[in-house]
C-alpha cells in the first residue's frame, strides 16, 4: 500500500476539517505540558507521527521531539523505566506516590521534551497513565503523547474516528482525484466509494481514490487490500449508488410527467395494485408511468428507453442489486448538474 507524500499528508492533517481538529486536540496536551492519548488507523500512524512532530517543532522551537517506541505488555511500573532510561536516566522512583507517572511528573523528569510515546501492544493502564501525570504536571514540564492503533481503544482516548465523518474522507478523496480522467459525476462517484470503503483512513483513501475504483470494481480494490471482503465492497458499492441514483431517478420521473401531463391527465384517475388512487399525474412513480404510460402509448420512443431504464434501475436498487457502470452513465447523462 502506498503511503502519502507530503502534500497528501498536508492536505489530510492540516486541510481536512476533522482531520486538523483532532490534531489540534493532541497539540493542546504539547501546549499545557501534559499527556494525552490518540487512537487512529494504523496505516495512518507513521504520516500523523511525522506531521505532529513538524508542527511541535514549529510551534516550540526549544522543546526537543522525540519518538518512543514501546513494545511492552507489562504494567506501567515497567513503562515509566523503559521511558526514563532513555530520556531521563536521574530519574528515581522514591514511591511518595501510588503512580510512576504522578511522580515522573512531581520531578519534572522530563523537562524541554515532547515525547509521541508509540504503543505497539495494547496496555491497561494507558488512560490512568494519562490520567496520574497531568495530576502533578506543572506547566514546565514536558508533554507525552501517546500513540495507539489498537482495536477497542478506552473511550476516554482522543480518537480521530470521533472527529471524522465521510464528508471528510470524501473531501480528501475528491482532492486526490483533481487531475484523474474522469468527469466531475464520476469523480464525484468515485471518491464518494473511496471514502465508504476505506473507512476513517487517508493512506487507504489515497490508494483507492483512483480511475480503477470507477473503472475495475473490486478487482482494483483487492490489488490494494487484497483480503477485501465483498460483501462489504458489494454493500459500499450499493450505498453509494442508491445515494447518487435516487434524486438522478426522480428528476427523471418530474421530466417524463412534466413533457406528459396533459395525456397523463386524460387517462387519470387509476387505482393501482395497492389500493392507491391516482388523480394528480405528479403522484405517479416511475412503476405507474411504465405501466399505465406503456399500456396507453404515452411517451415516445425516446422516452420509453428512458423510462425503461430508469425504471429497470429503480428495481434493481430497490432489491438490493447494483449497477453496472454502462447504466450508471447513461442514467447521470439524462439529468442536470
Amino acid at each position: 500500500m502506498e503511503i502519502l507524500d507530503y502534500d497528501e499528508l498536508d492536505l489530510w492533517w492540516r486541510t481536512v476539517p476533522s482531520s486538523r481538529r483532532f490534531t489540534g486536540a493532541i497539540m493542546e496536551a504539547v501546549d499545557k505540558h501534559c499527556a494525552t492519548a490518540a487512537h487512529l488507523p494504523k496505516e495512518d500512524e507513521a504520516g500523523f507521527i511525522q506531521m505532529l512532530t513538524e508542527k511541535i517543532q514549529r510551534k516550540y522551537v526549544s522543546l526537543i521531539v522525540e519518538t518512543f517506541d514501546y513494545n511492552g505488555k507489562s504494567d506501567m511500573e515497567d513503562f515509566v523505566d523503559a521511558l526514563t532510561a532513555k530520556f531521563a536516566p536521574n530519574f528515581l522512583r522514591d514511591f511518595t506516590t501510588d503512580s510512576p507517572m504522578e511522580d515522573l511528573a512531581l520531578q519534572n523528569s522530563l523537562f524541554g521534551y515532547a515525547i509521541i510515546i508509540r504503543l505497539k501492544n495494547k496496555v491497561k493502564w494507558l488512560v490512568s497513565a494519562v490520567t496520574d501525570f497531568n495530576k502533578k504536571n506543572s506547566v514546565t514540564g514536558g508533554a507525552l503523547i501517546f500513540i495507539t492503533t489498537e482495536n477497542n481503544p478506552p473511550p476516554s482516548l482522543t480518537r480521530l474516528s470521533d472527529f471524522l465523518t465521510p464528508y471528510d474522507v470524501q473531501f480528501f478523496a475528491i482532492n486526490l482525484l483533481e487531475g484523474a480522467r474522469l468527469t466531475p459525476k464520476q469523480k464525484l462517484y468515485t471518491s464518494t466509494l473511496a471514502a465508504k470503503l476505506s473507512k476513517q483512513s487517508s493512506t487507504m483513501a489515497k490508494n483507492l481514490a483512483k480511475v480503477e475504483l470507477y473503472t475495475h470494481g473490486l478487482e482494483f480494490v483487492r490489488t490494494v487490500a487484497p483480503k477485501f471482503d465483498e460483501k462489504i465492497y458489494n454493500r459500499a458499492v450499493w450505498e453509494c449508488q442508491t445515494q447518487f441514483l435516487l434524486p438522478a431517478l426522480e428528476q427523471i420521473r418530474s421530466q417524463l410527467i412534466e413533457k406528459n401531463f396533459l395525456h397523463l391527465k386524460k387517462i387519470l384517475p387509476k387505482t393501482d395494485e395497492f389500493g392507491k388512487t391516482l388523480d394528480n399525474a405528479w403522484d405517479m412513480e416511475l412503476r405507474h408511468l411504465h405501466y399505465y404510460g406503456g399500456g396507453d402509448k404515452i411517451f415516445s420512443y425516446e422516452e420509453w428507453e428512458i423510462l425503461e431504464l430508469a425504471y429497470s434501475a429503480r428495481n434493481e436498487i430497490s432489491h438490493l442489486k447494483t449497477l453496472e457502470n454502462s447504466q450508471l452513465e447513461k442514467i447521470f447523462n439524462l439529468i442536470d448538474d
